[in-house]
């Protein structure tokens, strides 16, 4: 029977070639002892034997290859800086690296050996999480990742990152892939963080309710000194030396007043709370307030004073009260450190069509480089900084709630001087807004009302006694009708006896507070309401707003101010 040999291909081919060459190389001894049938038969035979030696060979390199392969892969898988599982659709485990099985705090060829359900291992809140994870990943065939607790029969918890992903194995049977990250460490940082975060806020919070409290109990007994050195200077007969001592305690009760307003400024600024009521301003006419209110300082010290106001767009979008503080404070600062006898400047003008420039120059003390540096930090003193003092005290936070404001605005506020001894420019830029010309109209043709106190009747409720005494006074010389309460209780009965067209209360009573008095008497005998209080932050103003006041006064308060505030109150109410 004749040998066949194998099928011919382009591989078998080049294999029989192969095997022709390594047989001429080693011809058989007895090849001429042979029919040539039998050579022949021999011969293929031969060749035969060499193509699967060379085929075992090949295929021993191979194994070779896959086994290398296989042992560099599961290294890998073993040795990955990550936990490695492997599920079957049911959820038990069928392999587990070196990481996952101490992540689940198994041994791992137990895992590897006897299924076990990766359920077992996760925390019972976070079994519908890891369900509904799985149920994702084999529906979107994407990776799916979700974030849980893991539980050891120690009850000890994990918190890790798992990425599933659905593969087929090698029975074409779907199975997932697991990655689990150790999340443990991360997340107790971040709770360290958080509780950090929590109590500086409380911090914070403690700050403002501290400086609320501290702001409210300095501003009571300020008040009826306020209103009684007014009464005192208004008073006629009085002689020149009189009046200059009573202008000496006002202004230093001002003073105090505005110590007071910086540090409650100073915690809004740092807690992120200061509050910004915008509308179109002119910048001129709060320039012109602010020089009015401190032309008597600069009279004082006979300084020279220029004013230039030759911007022509002076409109901005901006709180108009607290442009006025920035205003006041770098006049303050010039007057303060300018010698008797020296000149202030105040000049605007527009470099660019869309920009304000407001500049304060002065031709004071001067100040260093360094001190320039640090001139607009809270509490920074320039007298410390140059060892001398330049009279009027101050705490240091002027300039840097001043820059604050000015940077709310979307504004900037530089200094810059020469040198000591050789003045100081302050330079304020805000962006300007067309001018509202109807408005102007409007308001400058409208007529005051005239003021209305005979047979007005107030309900004056004030817990302060020097302070209810001073004001129920003050305001029945000036024509009104008083009724004045100690508290809630005193207010409610006397509103029972009496019929009043106005509630001026004080906000913090020691039975109530000021806004539950308002809802409760507003509604019985619709009374307008005007508030007092030592609180004056942007939240208790509108807290007294929504309960019905009309308006807000900030002790400490003088009889005119309270008078003023009376009036736009009458007018609204007609």
């Amino acid at each position: 029977m004749k040998y066949t040999p194998l099928k011919f291909t382009p591989a078998n081919a080049a294999l029989r070639r192969t095997a022709g060459v390594r047989l001429r190389a080693s011809p058989p001894a007895d090849e001429a002892l042979s029919p040539p049938d039998l050579r022949s038969a021999l011969g293929e035979l031969r060749v035969y034997e060499a193509e699967l030696e060379i085929q075992n060979e090949e295929l021993l390199d191979s194994r070779a290859r896959i086994e290398k392969s296989q042992r560099k892969y599961f290294r890998h898988f073993d040795l990955a800086p990550v936990g490695l599982i492997r599920l079957n659709l049911k959820g038990q485990i069928l392999e587990a690296n070196i990481l996952g099985a101490q992540m689940l705090d198994e041994t791992r060829t137990l895992l590897n050996t006897v299924p076990r359900t990766f359920f077992a291992h996760v925390s019972p809140e976070s079994h519908i999480v890891f369900q509904q994870h799985l149920e994702s990943a084999l529906a979107s065939g994407k990776m799916e990742t979700c974030e849980l607790s893991l539980r050891n029969t120690a009850g000890q918890e994990t918190f890790v990152r798992i990425q599933s992903v659905v593969s087929h194995s090698e029975n074409d049977e779907k199975d997932f892939y697991l990655t689990l990250t150790d999340l443990t460490e991360r997340r107790e940082i971040e709770q360290k963080l958080a509780l950090q975060k929590a109590l500086a806020d409380a911090a914070v919070t403690s700050k403002e309710l501290f400086f609320g409290m501290l702001s409210h109990e300095l501003r009571n007994p300020l008040t009826p000194l306020v209103a009684l050195l007014e009464d005192l200077a208004t008073e006629p007969g009085r002689s020149a030396k009189d009046r200059a001592a009573l202008a000496i305690m006002r202004r230093n009760l001002d003073l105090e007043t505005h110590f007071i307003d910086d540090l409650l400024d100073l915690t809004r600024v740092t807690s992120g709370k200061l509050e910004l009521h915008r509308e179109t301003t002119d910048v001129h006419l709060c320039l012109r307030q602010a020089i009015e209110i401190c032309q008597l300082d600069i009279d004082a010290k006979k300084l020279q004073l220029a004013i230039d106001l030759g911007a022509p767009r002076h409109f901005v979008d901006a709180d108009a009260s607290r442009l006025q503080q920035i205003f006041w404070n770098l006049i303050k600062n010039a007057v303060k450190f300018t010698p008797a006898g020296g000149r202030i400047a105040v000049e605007t003008r527009s470099d660019e069509p869309s920009r304000l420039s407001v500049e304060f120059r002065d031709t004071g003390i001067g100040i260093d480089s360094w001190a320039l540096s640090h001139l607009f930090e809270p509490f920074f003193q320039i007298e410390r900084s140059l060892k001398q003092r330049t009279g009027g005290g101050g705490l240091g936070l002027g300039l840097a709630i001043c820059r604050a404001i000015t940077e709310g605005h979307g504004g900037s506020l530089t200094a810059i001087s020469a040198g000591l001894g050789k003045g100081t420019t302050f330079c304020l830029e805000l962006a300007t807004v067309a001018e509202p010309h109807t408005q102007l109209r409007r308001l400058s043709t409208s007529t005051p009302a005239p003021a209305r106190r005979e047979g007005l009747r107030l309900l004056f409720v004030e817990d302060h006694d020097d302070t209810r005494e001073v004001l129920a006074r003050l305001l029945s010389r000036r024509g009104y009708c008083v009724e004045a309460a100690r508290n809630a209780q005193e207010a409610r009965s006397l509103s029972n006896e009496k019929t009043f067209d106005l509630l001026i209360s004080d906000i913090a009573l020691p039975d109530a507070t000021g806004c539950e008095l308002l809802r409760e008497l507003g509604s019985k005998h619709r009374l307008c309401g005007i508030a007092m209080s030592g609180f004056g932050s942007d939240a208790d103003v509108a807290q007294s707003r929504t309960a019905g006041f009309l308006e807000h006064l900030i002790k400490p308060i003088d009889a005119t101010a309270l008078d003023a505030a009376i009036q736009r109150v009458v007018g609204k109410s007609a």
